[in-house]
């Protein structure tokens, strides 16, 4: 738990610049606000997920960030935070599959570098179009990661010279070169755009990597998808799915014990959780707005949670007949979310799925479904 926090700290403050502007004074107000909190480790962890989610709000990650990245800076904090958030996620450097934080990691002194940020559309391609000023040239949103040998093979051509020749040396389907693209926030058919269309289009992909990185490291609820749904090439439909399953099973746990337990359902229903589980849940439920409603905590519950809530022996008898009264809807249930689950995982992880088992997920979604509306 202290590493996830921490991890998902250094990571907002990154993001955030927090400590670029009068640091002292800011760093001092954070040390006055987890001192008090400092032999409660829940009340701790509180404290530094009370002032991130304070920050990280919808706006910031659609407005203020995607606005930050529209920068030359290298070494600007949302340019260091979409490197960083490429780490995070596992992201191979562009034309490669060795992991870019392989690349990363410092090598013999005086060595060159076995990544390099090289421009998608090369400076000298720019200038022959009359785009010569630095300031658009050198956009963060312009760059990528390369090994440095695809990075001398590109040179001054236009992407819609090289693309097409490198796919074709490297052996890129389109499944894969759609994933590589994903991984650096590429749009699709980004080769053949206009450069400021380009520019417009990554930027608002750089930062939804970013705020990817930073719920993987822990950060926001689990309600949200990890991954926007763009980034698993081949995976939206099945990932939809999930999404109308999850919702339709939270519908009828919240029907089912409101119905049984009336003002006490949402009491019971942390009961019923596992003692590990309660404390990501009671995170999560910190940063709910008072006065929200006590049954909100069911939209904080993962997909595997909640058939275990509606087998309960407690409500089952009652939660079958919501499912159509079969007299296998307890193993179909469970069994469907077994199927459900791991390639669901993995999707919000940002991780290749094979496409028969995204079709099985599929086929098991729809079961669920189909108990839910008999």
């Amino acid at each position: 738990m202290l590493d996830r926090l921490i991890s998902r700290w250094l990571f907002g403050t990154l993001v955030t610049a927090r400590y670029s502007t009068s640091s002292e004074t800011v760093f001092e107000a954070d040390l006055t606000r987890v001192r008090s909190a400092a032999s409660d480790g829940e009340q701790f962890a509180a404290t530094l997920d009370g002032v991130l989610a304070a920050t990280f709000t919808g706006d910031y990650w659609s407005r203020t960030l995607v606005n930050n990245l529209e920068t030359q800076r290298k070494l600007a904090p949302s340019s260091l935070a979409f490197r960083a958030a490429q780490v995070v996620l596992g992201t191979r450097a562009l034309f490669s599959d060795v992991a870019l934080v392989t690349m990363l990691a410092p090598g013999p002194s005086g060595a060159r570098s076995a990544v390099e940020q090289h421009h998608l559309f090369p400076k000298a391609w720019l200038a022959r179009r009359g785009v010569s000023d630095r300031r658009l040239t050198n956009q963060v949103a312009n760059l990528a990661d390369l090994g440095w040998n695809i990075n001398s093979e590109i040179g001054a051509k236009g992407p819609a010279d090289y693309v097409p020749r490198l796919r074709d040396k490297l052996m890129l389907d389109d499944g894969q070169w759609a994933r590589m693209c994903a991984e650096h926030a590429l749009p699709p058919g980004w080769e053949a755009m206009t450069y400021e269309e380009f520019l417009v289009a990554r930027r608002t992909r750089m930062a939804h990597i970013i705020r990817a990185a930073y719920r993987v490291l822990g950060g926001e609820s689990e309600v949200v998808a990890v991954a926007p749904p763009w980034f698993m090439p081949g995976a939206e439909a099945v990932w939809a799915q999930i999404a109308v399953t999850e919702r339709g099973l939270r519908k009828v746990v919240r029907e089912i014990y409101s119905g049984k337990y009336g003002a006490g359902a949402a009491a019971r229903i942390e009961k019923a959780l596992p003692e590990p589980e309660r404390e990501s849940l009671a995170r999560a439920l910190r940063s709910q707005q008072a006065g929200a409603d006590p049954l909100g905590i069911v939209d904080y519950l993962y997909l595997r949670q909640l058939p275990n809530l509606l087998t309960a022996n407690d409500v089952w008898a009652d939660a079958k007949v919501r499912l159509g009264n079969a007299a296998d809807a307890k193993q179909r249930l469970l069994a469907a979310v077994d199927i459900i689950t791991p390639p669901g995982n993995e999707i919000a992880h940002i991780r290749e799925v094979a496409p028969e088992r995204l079709k099985k997920a599929s086929v098991a979604c729809d079961d669920i479904i189909a108990m839910i509306k008999a």
